[in-house]
């Protein structure tokens, strides 16, 4: 069965803030779908875009996956004590939901590792070689690519051209739980500790977290492999 794309639709940070918001008073979830529908009504004229726009801030911070039901609790909290961090919060979150971000932010992170600049061509040859040909996915890669412009991740300095905003993260209790739901999404088993501070699904960030706050934290298992230091998750509740 094909993967669906979902994620067709560009998306504000105030938009994510506002659902957000309405998630942690606790309020129902019809009632938040609603208040959404009322509030991007100012912004989006289109009921069909409205209700797509709409969808998807629901499936990133309402429905909930085995992803999304671990992390939420977590980022809530995280955004109501450092909002300054809501990109790198709410990044985590649509890795969460959206298997279409995984695979774009693993690409964009792949590239620039070799590429100063990545172009709009060689990522939608790479998606449509990991996803098909699709007219669902040739739009929601415009789209995701318009959301992280918005997010100030990716400068265009020419049409089809981009370049990578780096966004340093200095908190560890965020590092932490962005490595952690990395960790969770890629269930690669085990990482080295190098790996770690360098995953190319955050490449966006230049982050670290130390090995004493790693070995304290109860979610992760520490073991040593031909002298190497290698990380994996628990299997229990973040």
């Amino acid at each position: 069965m094909a993967k669906m794309v979902g994620l067709s639709r560009k998306l504000r940070l105030p938009w994510l803030k506002y659902t957000v918001d309405l998630v942690a008073t606790g309020m129902e979830e019809s009632e938040i779908k609603d208040k959404i529908n009322e509030y991007l009504s100012f912004e989006i004229q289109s009921p069909t875009v409205l209700r797509k726009t709409r969808e998807i801030l629901m499936n990133i911070w309402v429905y909930e996956n085995q992803y999304t039901l671990d992390l939420k609790d977590e980022a809530i909290r995280l955004l109501k004590k450092y909002p300054e961090y809501a990109v790198c919060i709410n990044w985590c979150m649509m890795l969460a939901a959206y298997p279409v971000f995984i695979d774009m932010c693993k690409l964009i992170g792949k590239m620039s590792e070799f590429e100063d600049e990545i172009t709009l061509a060689q990522l939608k040859n790479k998606l449509f070689d990991e996803w098909g040909e699709r007219a669902t996915l040739y739009h929601s890669i415009d789209k995701l690519i318009a959301t992280l412009k918005e997010f100030e991740v990716l400068h265009c300095d020419k049409p089809g051209k981009y370049h990578i905003n780096k966004t340093v993260v200095n908190n560890e209790e965020v590092s932490k739980f962005m490595l952690l739901a990395v960790m969770k999404i890629d269930d690669s088993g085990y990482y080295s500790f190098q790996e770690l501070n360098a995953l190319v699904y955050l490449f966006p960030f230049i982050y670290s977290v130390e090995k004493e706050t790693i070995l304290s934290d109860k979610r992760f298992s520490i073991s040593s492999f031909g002298g190497e230091l290698s990380v994996s998750l628990l299997d229990m509740n973040l």
